[in-house]
C-alpha cells in the first residue's frame, strides 16, 4: 500500500469530506439535519469555531476524514470519522484518531469526547483500543447517537 498522508482540510476537498461522511451515515441510517449543516458548510460549522478537519490521502485520493471541534472545559469533540469502503481495515481510521489525539495534546486539551451509535461496533472497538472509556450518556447533541465516550489526556 502507498503511504498515507494526513492533510488539513481545504475547500477543494469539500465534496470528498461530504462523500466520505455520507457513505457511512447513510449506510447505517444515522444521517440527521445537523450532519447536513456540517457537511455543506464545514468552514462555518467547524473551522470558524476553532475546529479542524483532517483528511487521509493516498496518492491523490482522499480516502478518510475526521473532524475535531472545541468542546467545553478545554476539551475537544471528535466527529465524522470515516474511511472509504475500499480502504477500510488498513488502519486508516486508527491513524486519523491517533493524529487527532496528538493534535489535542498539542493544544493542551484535558480530554476528548465523542458521541456515536452502538450500531458502529468496529468504531467503538477502535475507540476502546485507543483508551476511550464509556461515560454516562446525557445532554446528547445528536438525535442519532446513543453512546458517549471520553479519553482523558495527561
Amino acid at each position: 500500500m502507498n503511504k498515507i498522508e494526513i492533510i488539513n482540510y481545504e475547500s477543494q476537498y469539500q465534496e470528498d469530506y461530504k462523500r466520505l461522511s455520507l457513505e457511512w451515515l447513510n449506510e447505517n441510517n444515522l444521517y440527521e439535519d445537523a450532519d447536513g449543516q456540517m457537511l455543506d458548510h464545514p468552514k462555518i460549522e467547524v473551522l470558524n469555531k476553532g475546529g479542524f478537519i483532517y483528511l487521509a490521502k493516498i496518492n491523490s485520493q482522499i480516502v478518510g476524514t475526521i473532524t475535531i471541534i472545541p468542546s467545553d472545559n478545554n476539551s475537544f469533540e471528535i466527529l465524522k470519522l470515516g474511511v472509504s469502503k475500499n480502504y477500510q481495515r488498513l488502519g486508516i481510521g486508527r491513524i486519523l484518531m491517533e493524529f487527532c489525539i496528538q493534535q489535542s495534546k498539542i493544544l493542551n486539551a484535558r480530554k476528548i469526547i465523542l458521541e456515536t451509535n452502538t450500531k458502529l461496533e468496529s468504531a467503538i472497538r477502535l475507540y476502546t483500543k485507543l483508551g476511550f472509556k464509556e461515560i454516562v450518556y446525557q445532554n446528547n447533541k445528536y438525535e442519532m447517537s446513543d453512546f458517549k465516550m471520553e479519553l482523558l489526556l495527561k
